[in-house]
């Protein structure tokens, strides 16, 4: 994908922070919609487009932009829904519903994940899972510190840093104390952080190469692990914008 840098440049102002652009102000309905998808704000570019009426002349235009971000909104539905799944497999009931109400944010109708929901918040609360057992049953805090960050290590070998992260806190709160979840946790955050950062400068990198579609990718991959990186969805919006502007001018030669 190659184009003139003059017209990236252009591109890139129209797609930048839309509330600081001074024309958003007197810009269209469209205008607003298009400035706001770009800056990654979704629902308030959702809700611009629902306001142009068929008789618009904007109105073709507005019902295509319309669909993609329907269609981004399922794509980061579906990555906070699996995010959910795995605190569930992990018995994080607690953060497995927290992101399924992200979930639903973006597809308020999926009566799947409606259901996973409302069985997640039926399961125990953080501190009656953690809670010791009374009587002959009873486990030991420094076993069950053990279990979780035994849990944790394992997500973390396997690069699922929020599910780490989430075990090695619960072993902490059961012993303070824990060396090992401790240190492992800091480890976590940093190898979280460090592989996001790595996604993001790699997509910044094919961008400014105007390498669009790889840089998305990139993006896509920063956004499997923290799917709510404003910086990710902020690129990867306005790299979206840039190649439905290069497909219009296209279509106008």
């Amino acid at each position: 994908m190659r184009f003139k840098p003059l017209i990236l440049t252009a591109l890139l102002l129209i797609s930048g922070c839309a509330q600081l652009i001074p024309r958003y102000y007197t810009a269209s309905d469209y205008e607003k919609a298009l400035m706001l998808y770009g800056d990654g704000q979704l629902t308030p570019a959702k809700e611009r487009l629902l306001n142009i009426k068929k008789d618009s002349r904007d109105y073709k235009a507005a019902q295509e932009l319309l669909t993609k971000i329907e269609r981004l909104s399922l794509i980061l539905a579906e990555r906070y829904n699996a995010i959910s799944e795995e605190y569930e497999r992990a018995n994080i009931f607690d953060l497995a519903a927290k992101n399924y109400r992200i979930a639903l944010q973006f597809d308020p109708s999926n009566q799947v994940i409606q259901k996973r929901l409302k069985t997640a918040e039926q399961q125990p609360a953080p501190s009656e899972e953690i809670k010791p057992k009374k009587g002959k049953d009873a486990a030991k805090p420094e076993i069950l510190a053990e279990g979780h960050y035994k849990k944790g290590a394992a997500f973390l070998e396997a690069k699922k840093y929020n599910m780490a992260i989430a075990e090695f806190n619960i072993a902490l709160k059961i012993v303070p104390s824990h060396t090992y979840a401790m240190s492992f946790l800091a480890t976590a955050k940093k190898e979280r952080e460090d592989a996001i950062d790595m996604h993001l400068k790699k997509g910044i990198d094919y961008f400014q190469k105007e390498e669009l579609e790889l840089a998305i990718k990139e993006w896509d991959a920063a956004l499997d692990i923290d799917p709510w990186d404003k910086t990710a969805i902020d690129y990867r919006a306005r790299a979206e914008v840039i190649l439905e502007k290069i497909k219009e001018m296209k279509k106008e030669k």
